[in-house]
């Protein structure tokens, strides 16, 4: 095979990827919309984790491919590749376009999460305020003062 089979391979690879790893990301938001379990965010949060370890080796696999075609794994060298090889634009521009939809989608659901962390962080000083002692230890359980 060569590198620009490859190449081509692993880019349509990462999108593939990309695609569910999005599909996980708007459940992901969806849920958190909604009022979240624990269980749902867990599985959701163990799927997200495969998909970027899955993506990260994928990466990986690109950079070993480029660094053989004697270019670096970054935009010049990309964009070296494409301009020798224009059948890769198409592929390289969907990638692109998947990662900056899905940074998107995990930049907000992380806001979504960061926004419940302190609404409950406030809801907890408001109680210890309230009963003029701490209500839970450094376990998350409750005081025994």
């Amino acid at each position: 095979m060569s590198h620009i089979d490859a190449l081509l391979q692993c880019v349509d690879a990462q999108s593939e990827l990309l695609n569910d790893f999005i599909q996980v990301l708007e459940a992901e938001n969806a849920l958190l919309l909604e009022t979240p379990s624990n269980e749902a965010l867990g599985s959701l949060t163990v799927r997200k984790n495969d998909y970027a370890r899955r993506l990260g080796e994928l990466d990986q696999a690109r950079t070993t491919i480029l660094t053989d075609m004697e270019q670096p794994d970054n935009a010049a060298g990309i964009e070296a590749v494409c301009a020798l090889h224009p059948d890769l634009r198409s592929a390289f521009d969907g990638l692109f376009e998947q990662v900056a939809q899905a940074s998107t989608l995990n930049q907000s659901n992380g806001q979504i999460l960061k926004t419940f962390m302190e609404h409950n962080q406030q809801a907890l000083d408001t109680l210890r305020s309230l009963m003029g002692q701490e209500l839970y230890d450094a376990r998350g359980r409750l005081s025994k003062k």
